[in-house]
């Protein structure tokens, strides 16, 4: 017995297929002989494929020649079965003519050896063929793992976000709707919306550089602080602080240890629920869409630059009165910027027309509109960049 063969390749699944009785005998005899103590046995194709729908294995030496179901069924069977991923196999057969051998790896076979066997030849390709497979499997562990936590980073990251849009009462009579759509399992945008103590309405939107989990941390990160400095900072006659202080203060703050130079784009907004004075700052993003009774103009101004990458970059406060039943629509650039298979972009004429749209007088139509358009438009494509939106509507 070698003494040098693995723990766990001792007690790995073998499966041997063959329907000469001596030939079955001489293979598992040296298999045991070699340390292999888990080894089964098929006499056909049509028992080996019966077999392998019930237990798994980790390798199979199987014969080309046999009655009723061959070798290459057996290995077709696999194929679609989706089995030849994870499941080595050696093709030991009498036949030495090349198409045989050029044909069973073309069905997945691992490695194809002549009858009768060399014994060393066959111990060399048994422990690679079972390397290969313990490696494949810790990948897939590996993946499966990952998978998990970038799951439940995924569920972090989307609880981080209001999904609560509560009606509009008398005190904020406002109807809110919004949604987030990353590209990957997690993505980079942003939204959020809040009341100060002040009863001001703060919303705000935000594309950070990159995708994935960085992306996903700079968001987390930047919306934490701009939550924070909304609440904390305040004007001298005590009055809330401007637009414009806090996204200065927000990027101060993430200007610090950022070494990787990443940023986003932001757009802030507070409002008077009751009076319709929008307070709003832009840094570096889309500018977004008042829209009402079929007029769609754009809240441009008060511009300054992406916030992570100037300590000292300056801001400045805009202002104006969003009117009874107008809608304000904000998005980040994935909307636009979504592909159709040819390569061509939703564009911001496309979204215009839709929000010229006088029917869709509830912000959660709106979205669901703009949603469902972008899904028509892409036509199954691959999404490559993170969807954001949400609509504010004053009643």
């Amino acid at each position: 017995m070698d003494q040098t063969i693995p723990t766990e390749e001792k007690t790995s699944r073998i499966l041997v297929v063959d329907d000469n009785d001596d030939n079955r005998y001489t293979l598992t005899l040296y298999l045991e002989l070699e340390g292999y103590t888990n080894v089964e046995v098929a006499h056909d194709g049509e028992e080996a494929i019966a077999v392998l729908k019930k237990t798994p294995f980790d390798l199979v030496l199987l014969d080309v020649m046999m009655p009723r179901v061959d070798g290459y069924q057996v290995l077709s069977w696999m194929k679609s079965a989706n089995l030849l991923n994870d499941l080595p196999v050696i093709m030991i057969s009498a036949l030495n003519e090349i198409d045989s051998i050029v044909r069973c790896i073309e069905l997945g076979a691992l490695d194809y050896l002549m009858k009768p066997f060399n014994p060393v030849l066959l111990k060399a390709r048994i422990a690679s063929s079972l390397e290969r497979k313990r490696l494949r499997d810790e990948i897939n562990a590996h993946l499966a793992r990952l998978k998990e936590e970038l799951d439940a980073a995924r569920k972090l990251q989307l609880g981080m976000v209001p999904h609560d849009f509560p009606l509009p009462t008398a005190e904020r009579p406002l109807d809110v709707f919004a949604m987030m759509a990353p590209a990957r399992e997690v993505g980079g945008d942003l939204y959020d919306f809040f009341s100060c103590a002040d009863g001001t309405f703060c919303f705000v939107i935000g594309d950070v550089s990159g995708k994935g989990m960085p992306a996903a941390l700079f968001m987390a990160r930047t919306r934490s602080l701009i939550r924070l400095a909304a609440e904390l900072t305040h004007a001298a006659d005590g009055a809330g602080a401007a637009a414009a202080d806090i996204v200065r203060l927000v990027n101060r703050e993430l200007c610090q240890n950022n070494d990787d130079m990443m940023f986003v784009t932001l757009f802030l907004g507070m409002l008077q629920p009751n009076t319709g004075e929008l307070r709003f700052c832009n840094a570096g993003h889309n500018p977004p869409y008042l829209c009402n009774a079929g007029m769609v103009e754009a809240i441009d101004g008060a511009k300054g630059v992406v916030l992570g990458v100037d300590a000292g970059g300056s801001y400045v406060t805009g202002q104006m009165t969003v009117p009874p039943g107008a809608m304000i629509y904000l998005y980040t650039d994935g909307v636009t910027e979504a592909a159709n298979p040819a390569d061509d972009l939703f564009s911001e004429e496309r979204l215009i027309s839709i929000l010229r749209d006088t029917t869709l007088v509830r912000s959660s139509e709106l979205v669901n509109a703009v949603t469902a358009a972008i899904q028509t438009f892409v036509h199954g494509a691959e999404q490559s960049d993170d969807i954001t939106m949400m609509a504010i509507r004053r009643s």
